[in-house]
């Protein structure tokens, strides 16, 4: 494959968290305020939920875009399939930053896939914050919410090698901090 000039300078931003962090929101203000960025959408074999930047595939086509390797990385949760399509790892090669919706469950793939390009990122909130807008959002009961917020905590300890973005407060807050990181992280 021939490479880009800058394509050194290619960046994947991985974003990760719990469910109810924000990371949705997260990525339409990156969308809005830094179109330089690539914001990659995922592909997933569900109905697309309000505000997410995603692909609602049938089981059947995202089977059948995987076997014609039209996926750079692809991954299973909660009984569901997920992809990042390969359009990512052809942005990453002219050397833009890319942004994307990742899992902690396919961290350690990506790693291996996108090497010192990858920038791993773990989105928190406050588990008050984040159980109000577990509760507002009304897909999961009370005990559900629970163990959500139990995996919430899980995740911060097993991440602990990873950037963290507090987004608790106003998002634009959020926004600051990852472009901070990035800049950092691209200055290095």
């Amino acid at each position: 494959m021939r490479t880009e000039p800058g394509a050194e300078r290619g960046r994947l931003v991985y974003l990760m968290g719990a469910s109810g962090v924000g990371k949705d929101s997260l990525l339409g203000a990156v969308r809005q305020c830094r179109p330089d960025w690539l914001v990659a959408h995922r592909y997933i074999t569900r109905p697309s939920g309000h505000g997410e930047n995603c692909v609602s595939l049938t089981p059947e086509e995202f089977a059948r875009r995987r076997q014609l390797g039209l996926f750079c990385l692809d991954w299973q949760a909660h009984g569901l399939d997920y992809a990042i399509g390969i359009e990512a790892q052809a942005w990453l090669d002219r050397g833009q930053t890319v942004v994307v919706n990742g899992s902690r469950r396919a961290l350690e793939r990506a790693r291996q896939r996108f090497g010192a390009r990858l920038l791993p990122v773990l989105v928190t909130a406050e588990p008050a914050i984040l159980r109000e807008r577990l509760i507002q959002r009304g897909r999961e009961t009370p005990q559900e919410i629970d163990q959500r917020l139990a995996r919430h905590r899980r995740m911060e300890v097993e991440l602990d090698d990873v950037a963290h973005i507090d987004n608790s407060g106003e998002l634009h807050h959020a926004v600051t901090a990852l472009q901070a990181l990035i800049a950092m992280q691209c200055a290095s």
